[in-house]
């Protein structure tokens, strides 16, 4: 808890400029602030404006995406597929501004430093608006030489670094600044907010600074935020505290973890293979100096040559594979049509809404007809009926995998052509009898994965899966705000989230061909599904096996969690939310049982109209906002990048938030006027 003794600030007094504070200065803080300044038009009662950014990293690109970091870690999203402007598409109440992608700011920046007659046509195609926006304010000095490699070599379909990204996010900070009206100062720290409290209607938000800050409104668009240990891993801090040769690198994001101890050469277990783990290889290989060489007499297409201080890693999961490899469209990804999913208009469905029985269904059924319509485009002898046949099968049959696939399989009859949505739910469906058995299932696994990824849009396999993954976004806005029950969300709408993360948030495929290249040269081995990893205390060793392989037992000292939390307020390690809960301003957020009882969340519970946190009590706060990723369980779809003409989430609470907190900045304008107005001495009044 943050205790306030001692600590006194300039002014507790409602000063004549009303002020906002944005905590955190990531993607999210850098949209705030610039839909802040887009909106304020519509609030002519604020005749000034002080607004305090605050991030303990770095100011317009936050943690995650900070422009230090080596190159080599990449954005799982593609370069044509990230925006931070708003465009027609976007709901909201605040005017468009329109500005360039990812993909067109490197086009636009290589250009205007190194100009030449293919950039010029290539510019050329940008819409003019963007290329407005661009031209108002210039990139770093530097920046174009710094990540000329990089930016000659982009595409809208390649993965940029994520240092590349926070270079983006930087500029577009800078022109939020730029562009700001001239009403408007803008502070930053470069600081932690630690502590609020609430005096004389004002905000006092202390930084790790000492500074102490009073504000009007605040909205804290934090990112991930550290959370207390869980039982295990308290059990795992009481053993290495008594085994001090044992490490243990905690769940974080890859960069900002221990990775760098782990010794040379050092075998180690890993839990997770989703992108955290695919984060950690590459810290762990070509981050200790090895090399990945194309060779197209491997199975990888690519072979690796280590540098000797690489770890042998002993790796599982739940599922005990890897994420599935992106797709190598040439472009962005297509956008499925999921035509029974958007049969109904889910305005008008009572809330809260049966996922299991209502989305479900019709989510499957929007797989089979991808999975199907592709499979005759490239393989019509596959079937022993009309398209049509199969498409009207699906319409009548029950919305359920093996019924699916029964009332299919007259029409499709070999059943290595068919889509078996249960065997890619659960790749791991029988018992190994040794490891090495199990290791070359998962290679082959891989290798047939990346066959498909190298097909494109002509991989039935992946339209279908994709069909899957994409329906997360729909599924996460029918489902916001309480929209699914707490059984739904304990079950199918979990299931989505996790099957659809694996099959369509998966790695570059160039990332799966190193971690098969990885495999063929000793450095990765997999233990199997849902392996049981226990700290031995007699032995001083971390100790993990899957019940799927026999023999799959390995100690060894060191224990890597490629993965990181999900948020949870009530188990928060964030002393800014400790002092929140202290002063009874924050409450999680609850869903509804199909028996009536409240269900408590891991988010806070916030207006959805304002983000405003929700007391306790029921009542509203009136100034604390809360933005993004601590509300992944309230709203969903927060960990995704805004992507264009696509009516993103992130856009979409950003301007309502903005606007919000305007509205409350107006508020106070308004209070400080009336207060001056009421205080007036008579020989003023004629």
């Amino acid at each position: 808890m943050t205790r306030f003794i001692g600590i006194h600030p300039i002014w507790t007094l409602r000063p004549a400029r009303p002020v906002i504070a944005l905590i955190g200065a990531g993607p999210r803080g850098v949209s705030l602030l610039e839909r802040i300044g887009a909106n304020l038009a519509d609030f002519p009662d604020i005749d000034h404006l002080d607004i305090h950014v605050i991030d303990d990293t770095q100011l317009g690109a936050g943690r995650i995406w900070r422009t230090d970091q080596t190159r080599q870690m990449c954005m799982n999203t593609l370069a044509g597929a990230v925006t931070l402007f708003t465009d027609d598409t976007v709901t909201m109440a605040g005017p468009v501004v329109p500005g360039p992608t990812l993909f067109e700011w490197c086009r636009l920046a290589l250009d205007a430093a190194h100009p030449s007659p293919p950039s010029a046509i290539q510019v050329t195609d940008i819409d003019p608006a963007h290329r407005a926006a661009f031209a108002s304010v210039a990139v770093r000095p530097g920046f174009v030489d710094d990540y000329r490699d990089e930016l000659e070599a982009i595409t809208v379909a390649t993965h940029p670094s994520r240092a590349l990204y926070g270079e983006y996010i930087r500029w577009c900070f800078e022109r939020a600044l730029h562009t700001m009206p001239a009403r408007v100062s803008v502070a930053t720290h470069l600081a932690r907010a630690v502590g609020i409290r609430e005096d004389g209607g004002r905000q006092l938000i202390e930084l790790s600074t000492g500074a102490v800050l009073a504000c009007d409104a605040v909205v804290a668009a934090t990112g991930w935020l550290p959370r207390d240990h869980t039982d295990e891993e308290h059990g795992f801090l009481a053993v290495l505290a008594r085994h001090p040769e044992m490490m243990w690198v905690r769940p974080d994001n890859p960069i900002d973890q221990a990775l760098g101890s782990v010794p040379d050469g050092a075998t180690a277990i890993v839990r997770g293979l989703g992108m955290g783990f695919f984060d950690a290889m590459t810290l762990l290989t070509i981050g200790r100096g090895g090399r990945f060489v194309d060779d197209s007499l491997t199975r990888a297409g690519v072979r690796y040559e280590p540098s000797g201080r690489e770890p042998k890693m002993y790796v599982t999961s739940h599922r005990g594979v890897p994420y599935r490899a992106k797709s190598l469209y040439g472009s962005l990804p297509p956008s499925p049509p999921q035509r029974y999913l958007r049969s109904v208009d889910w305005s008008t469905i009572p809330r809260p809404i049966d996922f299991d029985r209502q989305l479900w269904p019709l989510i499957v059924k929007d797989a089979f007809v991808d999975y199907y319509e592709t499979l005759h485009r490239v393989r019509p002898e596959a079937f022993a009926a009309p398209l049509t046949t199969v498409l009207a099968t699906i319409v009548t049959t029950e919305g359920v995998p093996s019924a699916l696939d029964a009332a299919i399989a007259p029409h499709v009859p070999d059943a290595a052509d068919r889509f078996d949505l249960p065997a890619a739910m659960s790749p791991v469906r029988e018992a190994f009898p040794n490891p090495e058995t199990f290791a070359a299932w998962v290679a082959d696994y891989i290798g047939d994965d990346l066959t498909e990824s190298a097909k494109g849009r002509d991989s039935a396999i992946k339209a279908g899966l994709w069909s899957i993954s994409a329906a997360r976004q729909l599924a996460n806005t029918i489902g916001t705000f309480g929209g699914f029950d707490a059984e739904s969300r304990a079950n199918g709408f979990r299931t989505l989230q996790a099957f659809g993360g694996m099959v369509g948030s998966g790695p570059p495929a160039f990332r799966s061909r190193q971690l098969l290249a990885l495999v063929d040269a000793g450095l990765v081995r997999f233990i199997g599904p849902a392996a049981l990893v226990v700290a031995d205390d007699e032995l001083g060793l971390f100790h993990a096996e899957s019940p799927a392989v026999a023999g799959s037992a390995v100690t060894s000292p060191v224990l890597i969690d490629a993965w990181m939390h999900s948020h949870d307020i009530t188990a928060s390690a964030d002393t800014l939310t400790h002092s929140l809960a202290a002063a009874g301003r924050i409450r999680p957020f609850n869903v509804c049982g199909r028996d009536g009882r409240r269900h408590p969340t891991g988010g806070y519970d916030v207006d959805p109209q304002t983000g405003l946190l929700v007391h306790p009590d029921g009542t509203r706060d009136a100034a604390f906002h809360v933005a993004g990723i601590p509300l992944d369980e309230v709203m969903g779809n927060t960990i995704i990048s805004p992507m264009p003409r696509t009516d993103p989430t992130m856009l979409r609470e950003t301007d309502r938030v903005a606007r919000s907190a305007l509205r409350v900045a107006a508020d106070a304008a308004t209070a400080v006027r009336t207060s001056r107005e009421s205080q007036v001495s008579p020989m003023f009044n004629g």
